[in-house]
């Protein structure tokens, strides 16, 4: 009775082949009535490439708290590209540690020699207005010109500097401090400048 049954099984299994070979899967389903043209409609659907790109391709500065966003967005030992509003220059900074607002030191010498400059070489507390491109997005910031404290990063500026963010405070007074505030506002209000880099 086995011999049977397998010369059975056989058979179907042949009968299966020479059925799939004629009438190719699904030979029984509403696709073969679409036309070419339906087929690729359906097939592109979701084709992000084939959709016209629409709205405006300007980069925009957002302005993020810095205790509900920033802290945690902006992680330690990650290296972002800050661009001074007033100048356009860019250079490199990674953040070393900072609770109340990021310390940051310039990667390396050439990126201290650009921050530096901002400042006509001279070391100063001025606020500056910057934009700080954390993981592509910019947002709107402050910064100072005076290294101070600890230093992790062999660049020879010699200690970090501050990177404010919108509600961030000083780690001295624990208190906001309004002419970085000021700052923040201004790379916020002049963001559409950002579109005339070549980034």
């Amino acid at each position: 009775m086995s011999k049977y049954f397998t010369l059975f099984l056989i058979v179907v299994f042949f009968i299966a082949n020479f059925w799939a070979s004629i009438f190719p899967y699904p030979f029984f389903s509403a696709s073969t009535t679409l036309t070419v043209g339906q087929n690729q409609d359906i097939n592109d659907k979701n084709e992000g490439e084939n959709s016209p790109v629409t709205g405006s391709s300007d980069i925009k500065v957002v302005n993020l708290d810095w205790f509900d966003v920033v802290d945690t967005f902006f992680e330690k030992y990650v290296t972002v590209r800050v661009i001074d509003v007033n100048t356009k220059k860019q250079y490199y900074v990674k953040r070393t540690g900072g609770y109340n607002h990021a310390d940051v030191e310039p990667i390396d010498s050439a990126n201290v020699d650009i921050f530096h400059s901002l400042y006509n070489y001279e070391w100063s507390w001025a606020r500056r207005p910057v934009w700080v491109e954390i993981n592509g997005v910019f947002v709107a910031a402050s910064i100072n010109g005076m290294p101070h404290g600890y230093s992790l990063i062999d660049n020879g500026q010699g200690g970090h500097t501050c990177i404010h963010f919108l509600n961030s405070k000083t780690h001295g007074t624990k208190r906001v401090d309004e002419t970085h505030q000021a700052a923040v506002q201004e790379a916020y209000s002049r963001q559409k400048e950002i579109n005339l880099l070549e980034l």
